[in-house]
């Protein structure tokens, strides 16, 4: 992933795209951020770490920009989300969550809240990224209600 991230990024300077170009650097600058700090190169899951807390904080701006009534702001981050959005993997379905939920409940024999932490890990690491954390949450809280 790192590599296509530089290609494209590449691409953006010969296209001349600002947008795309200014994110993209803001990537790959985290990207190296990360490397320093952990004293190696990042694989793949690391990279994917790097773009997911990428677009946490977009989002979480985005509705402080909201909530401030920057329009401007808004649509620029939106922009920002929308280039970022290409290196995520695909979001999970409603149905394909609450099945994977399901059959880590079963497993797990998992039937009250109160056992909600033994079995959230589990269910995370079968979502593998592909559902935020609270979306996980609300779905495993749905099943036990």
């Amino acid at each position: 992933m790192k590599e296509r991230i530089g290609r494209d990024l590449k691409e953006a300077m010969k296209a001349r795209d600002e947008q795309r170009l200014s994110t993209l650097r803001l990537l790959t600058a985290a990207m190296k951020n990360e490397e320093i700090g952990l004293g190696h190169s990042l694989n793949e899951v690391e990279v994917m770490a790097v773009v997911k807390r990428q677009v946490k904080a977009l989002k979480d701006a985005l509705l402080s920009f909201r909530a401030g009534g920057r329009a401007d702001l808004v649509s620029q981050t939106q922009r920002e989300l929308a280039v970022l959005g290409v290196y995520l993997p695909e979001e999970l379905s409603d149905e394909a969550l609450a099945s994977i939920v399901k059959e880590e409940l079963e497993s797990a024999g998992v039937t009250s809240k109160q056992d909600l932490g033994k079995v959230m890990g589990t269910v995370v690491q079968a979502v593998a990224g592909r559902a935020d954390g609270n979306r996980v949450k609300e779905a495993v809280l749905a099943h036990l209600a």
